[in-house]
């Protein structure tokens, strides 16, 4: 059975590792927290920080596709109050793997490795 986001707890939350603000190295995080729901968006969290209530990671979605960068807490949970099909549900298997092993992401991050020339 799978379990809401919004029901981890505070303790839960402080085993992911802390944020820091050195990204330059795309690819190599290690994503500890896999989240879903049944509209296909995915959050791919790295790392939280409980001061500011923000996580580091990858997130996609149908209308945007994949981005990274920082999200809020508050910025997940939003999603619960649009109804069941939003609700933002924790992958109860999934084990940390490098950003970079995530099928999906490996594109995305090869064109955020290498940027094209627009000159």
């Amino acid at each position: 059975m799978s379990r809401r986001f919004s029901d981890l707890t505070a303790k839960e939350l402080a085993r992911l590792p802390s944020l820091c603000f050195d990204h330059s190295r795309i690819g190599e995080e290690i994503i500890h927290l896999h989240l879903f729901n049944d509209e296909k968006m995915h959050w791919y969290i790295a790392e939280w920080g409980p001061i500011n209530k923000r996580f580091f990671g990858f997130y996609l979605n149908k209308a945007d596709g994949i981005a990274s960068g920082f999200c809020g807490l508050d910025d997940i949970l939003v999603y619960e109050r649009r109804g069941t099909s939003w609700t933002p549900m924790v992958d109860e298997d999934w084990r940390p793997v490098v950003a970079r092993e995530i099928p999906i992401l490996v594109e995305y991050i090869k064109l955020m490795i290498i940027q094209p020339d627009l000159t």
